[in-house]
């Protein structure tokens, strides 16, 4: 799909334009839904350019692309004299949301869940290579792996305007341009994820762990097509129906105006069947 149509009269988006072995199609339609998530959709909706909408569909407001989030989601290992063979449970086995909402005593806002995570050889392997060994020392810290046990988390990064996707000069093979992911994190987010690595440390070495190491990584994209209470601060309503145009729905983790310190998706699958439930009764 390379742009949602929309009457520039009624206001109402009347379908889609799809391009098939290179041929161009158009797909009318009462109502259009669009889950390309975090990335794709507002890709999409800012090549959805139109008279109405010169910056891109919905976009009136500057709202399309932006706060997008991720998570802070380091892993630390513990080493121990005994066996552990974590690979034989499954993550996460055993997890903790005891630091997930913000402590007034703490100087970052918001928090973290801690769950146990099970990395296999290949990836405890880019644990260790990422602290720097390499040649013997790696084959050593893999022949040791059955003694390392691994914690993870998932730290709750604010949602920050500046953090977006835009439309790029690079264009894909059907000419059109690829979306630019921008991002970076704010002196609050570095100390929330800190905090987190830091806490992990404490409890493998408690349990005791001799020697810890730790990976930085991310993950759970969302946000992009915010939720909000007007279109000055999003895209969709409560509902996901876009605020310029009725009949246009967003139905991924785009609309997220918020991460959490979980996994999205059944946030996400929740919503969008919310909104499948809500259109099906309306079609009554």
């Amino acid at each position: 799909v390379s742009r949602v149509l929309v009457d520039d009269r009624t206001g109402l988006a009347t379908g889609v334009v799809y391009i098939k072995d290179g041929i161009e199609y158009r797909q009318r339609a009462r109502i259009v839904a669009v889950a390309g998530y975090s990335i794709e959709t507002p890709r999409l909706l800012l090549l959805s350019t139109s008279k109405n909408f010169k910056a891109g569909l919905c976009n009136n407001y500057g709202q399309v692309g932006r706060y997008v989030m991720v998570q802070g989601a380091p892993q630390t290992a513990g080493r121990f004299e005994a066996e552990v063979r974590m690979y034989k449970a499954p993550p996460p086995e055993v997890s903790s949301e005891e630091y997930y909402e913000t402590d007034s005593s703490k100087p970052y806002k918001r928090g973290f869940a801690i769950q146990t995570v099970s990395p296999l050889p290949i990836t405890y392997a880019e644990h260790v290579v990422a602290q720097g060994h390499w040649g013997e020392s790696l084959r050593e810290y893999m022949r040791d792996y059955v003694h390392w046990a691994s914690l993870g988390s998932l730290c709750e990064l604010l949602p920050r305007y500046e953090n977006s996707v835009t439309l790029a000069d690079d264009v894909d093979q059907h000419g059109l341009p690829v979306a630019n992911f921008s991002y970076s994190m704010c002196d609050n987010d570095k100390q929330l994820i800190a905090a987190a690595q830091g806490k992990m440390e404490d409890i493998l070495r408690a349990a005791g762990a001799t020697e810890t190491m730790t990976i930085q990584r991310f993950a759970h994209l969302v946000g992009g097509c915010r939720m909000a209470a007007n279109e000055n601060d999003g895209v969709v309503d409560a509902d996901q129906r876009t605020f310029a145009v009725p009949n246009l729905y967003l139905t991924d983790g785009s609309v997220l105006p918020t991460q959490g310190s979980a996994n999205p998706a059944l946030t996400i699958m929740s919503l969008a069947a919310r909104v499948a439930d809500g259109l099906r009764l309306r079609e009554r």
